[in-house]
């Protein structure tokens, strides 16, 4: 009998709670294992978010599997259970090749090992790479969400020493925290006589008895950032804008702040305008790793160069952006797909958009369903004020809350919905890849260029004067099949998608 484990996954803590997805992935995996013949050695579940590489129990699967060397099955219900990423994607291909592991994707009728064919793992590198983008957006929307929040004049984040997060009318908000807005202030006063250095400075504010967040060291490059920030002033930035409209209070004026920023030397760095530099971020430095940001010379040349945010790093020329748009265009020029390839992509779309259909409706489901829980919730409690139940304070203090919570999942549903359409719009470029590679990036806006950068690319790096472009797993086999007119050894060599 051949060993084999389970692994499972949801997606929250909430689905957990209310047996959503893991005893029905369980027993689903259970009955194939007994259905084929299999002993199921060890089990293994995770409840959290998959947005990132890292799951505690994904890892420990890995290390199980390293040290029973006769299991070499892993049961899971379908694509999207076991991937949430391209980094997963990649411990499992490396897992199959090279420890001979076969894992079976049960609801989808497909088991991919060595000698899986060839369409059969494409096909799965597209659902990852789909459900990666899926969750990115989903990602990205709400980060939206805190966009907006922050057009209303409220930062939507963790405020700095000297203020503290609070709630107000079920909203929340951020006001002075008064045990340390003087710290803050006398800091700013006392640095702007020009008699300090920050070092004095700090040990002076020890002196004095300031108490840094949860007692926590008050070192001095946390002196210097907060002699640094503008907030102190009223004002805050978010995702590179200046919000003038802050709604919280200010701690100091902006004479005092002008003055303290004076001596202690410009402070503000450049922002990168992604619609005129669509590269910015994307492109590594091959010396110290940082990104490459983008300057303008002349009014029209742009050149990029290292951030040097580990250190000045002036070892590399500066990249022309044309040299860039030239790179990314020979690379599109070598991605030749055939007919038989575009039905395989066309085919790994349409299974990644069922699995995206199920994921989206899921979601929705459960924020609808905490939204209406909490609206009965803040109904029921208003009623048992009215029949005096619970008290004045008690209404409100747990009715604040309540609206709050309501308010956030409002934004998550708000989120969902618009990351749907944003999967739709990553589709239909994937698409438009397979019908027409090689004229796509050129008629593509500085925008959409960066959309189709980011799809088709693991990593890219600048150095000795050289752009080094690494395609994401689905697309490196297309162009090992051009140049080698093969797939791997072993494995079919025509691409034709399963009858």
């Amino acid at each position: 009998m051949d060993k084999a484990i389970i692994y499972a996954r949801v997606s929250s803590k909430e689905q957990e709670a209310e047996g959503y997805s893991i005893p029905a992935q369980i027993k689903l995996l259970q009955e194939y294992a007994h259905k084929n013949n299999y002993s199921i050695e060890a089990e293994f579940i995770d409840v959290e978010t998959a947005k990132k590489a890292g799951r505690t129990h994904f890892n420990k699967m890995f290390d199980f599997v390293a040290e029973n060397k006769t299991i070499k099955h892993i049961f899971v219900e379908k694509t999207d259970r076991l991937l949430r990423n391209i980094s997963d994607y990649a411990l499992i291909d490396r897992l199959i090749e090279y420890s001979d592991i076969k894992v079976h994707l049960v609801k989808e009728n497909v088991i991919l090992s060595r000698d899986s064919r060839s369409n059969e793992k494409f096909i799965f590198g597209i659902k990852a790479l789909m459900a990666k983008n899926y969750v990115d957006n989903l990602s990205e929307e709400t980060k939206k969400g805190m966009l907006e929040k922050a057009e209303q004049g409220i930062f939507p984040s963790v405020a700095p020493y000297g203020y503290l997060n609070a709630e107000e009318n079920g909203k929340k908000i951020i006001i002075v925290d008064k045990q340390a807005a003087p710290f803050v202030k006398r800091a700013f006063e006392l640095y702007a006589t020009g008699g300090y250095s920050l070092s004095t400075l700090r040990k002076k504010m020890i002196d004095d008895g300031i108490v840094y967040r949860s007692g926590k060291s008050f070192g001095k490059s946390t002196l210097e950032y907060i002699l640094k920030n503008e907030f102190y002033t009223g004002i805050f930035y978010w995702k590179s804008r200046r919000y003038e409209n802050a709604s919280h209070e200010a701690i100091i004026d902006k004479v005092l702040f002008r003055r303290v920023q004076d001596i202690l030397v410009n402070p503000y760095k450049s922002k990168s305008r992604k619609g005129l530099f669509p590269y910015t971020n994307l492109i590594r430095c091959g010396v110290c790793g940082c990104r490459l940001t983008a300057d303008m010379k002349k009014g029209k040349y742009i050149y990029y160069r290292c951030t040097g945010s580990k250190g000045k790093c002036n070892t590399q020329p500066y990249l022309k952006q044309e040299t860039i748009e030239m790179e990314f265009e020979r690379l599109l020029d070598g991605i030749c797909i055939s007919e038989d390839l575009q039905k395989i992509i066309l085919q790994g779309l349409k299974d990644s958009f069922v699995d995206k259909i199920e994921y989206h409706n899921n979601n929705v489901k459960q924020l609808e369903k905490q939204i209406k829980i909490l609206q009965y919730r803040i109904d029921q409690a208003y009623l048992d004020k009215i029949d005096k139940k619970i008290s004045e304070e008690f209404w409100l203090t747990q009715t604040k809350k309540w609206i709050a919570e309501k308010e956030d999942l409002a934004v998550k549903l708000l989120s969902s919905q618009k990351a749907d359409s944003n999967y739709l719009d990553n589709a239909n470029l994937l698409l438009e890849l397979a019908e027409k590679a090689s004229v796509l990036f050129k008629l593509k806006n500085a925008d959409q260029k960066r959309k189709l950068i980011s799809l088709l690319t693991s990593n890219c790096s600048y150095n000795d004067g050289k752009l080094d472009i690494e395609l994401k797993k689905p697309f490196e086999m297309i162009m090992k099949t051009v140049k080698t007119g093969k797939w791997l050894p072993g494995q079919d060599s025509n691409l034709r998608p399963n009858d």
